[in-house]
């Protein structure tokens, strides 16, 4: 449970830096140095978070069947 949290803690964070680093270049008050660091800072941030969606969207797309074993959710099929 406690790594659960951390994880959610993790990505969090990681979306509120990400929007702090948006946030600061769209101002446009930033040095181009700065800049690309940020930018490749964002990406790398951005990167991390898309990993961790994929990977909760392929958990909640599984359900139990009725045996009890987990198999992937597709909703298009007829009971």
């Amino acid at each position: 449970m406690k790594k659960d949290k951390e994880e959610k803690i993790n990505f969090e964070e990681n979306i509120k830096k990400l929007e702090d680093i948006v946030r600061e270049l769209e101002s446009g008050n930033v040095a181009l140095d700065d800049a690309l660091n940020k930018f490749n800072e964002a990406f790398k941030l951005s990167k991390e978070c898309d990993e961790k969606l994929n990977e909760v969207t392929e958990s909640v797309n599984k359900i139990l069947n009725k045996d009890g074993n987990l198999e992937e959710f597709n909703p298009n099929l007829e009971n």
